[in-house]
C-alpha cells in the first residue's frame, strides 16, 4: 500500500526514519508499519496532518507550523554559509 505524502514532509520523514535506524536499533517491521508509527507519532506533536486527496485517498502533509519551522531551519543554514563564505 503506497502512502502519499507532500515533500515538506517527506524531509521530515526522512530524518526520523534515518534517526530510528530500524534494522539497527532491534526493530524489524514492515516498512510501511514503521513509516505509519512515524507519522502517527508527527501528527499526534502536530507537524503532519491526514487529509483527502482529489481522488478521495487518505494522504498526509506538513502543517504549516512545520513548514515554517523547515523554512528558518533553511533561511538560518543561508546565513551561515553567506557568513562563511565572507
Amino acid at each position: 500500500m503506497k502512502i502519499n505524502i507532500n515533500e515538506s514532509l517527506q524531509a521530515y520523514i526522512n530524518e526520523a526514519l534515518y534517526r530510528a535506524r530500524p534494522r539497527r536499533n532491534g526493530t524489524v517491521g514492515a516498512p510501511n508499519a514503521v513509516l505509519a508509527d512515524i507519522l502517527a507519532k508527527a501528527e499526534a506533536v502536530g507537524d503532519a496532518m491526514r487529509y483527502l486527496d482529489q481522488r478521495g485517498r487518505i494522504a498526509w502533509k506538513a502543517t504549516p507550523r512545520l513548514r515554517e519551522y523547515i523554512a528558518d531551519l533553511k533561511a538560518d543554514a543561508e546565513a551561515d554559509a553567506e557568513k562563511e563564505a565572507m
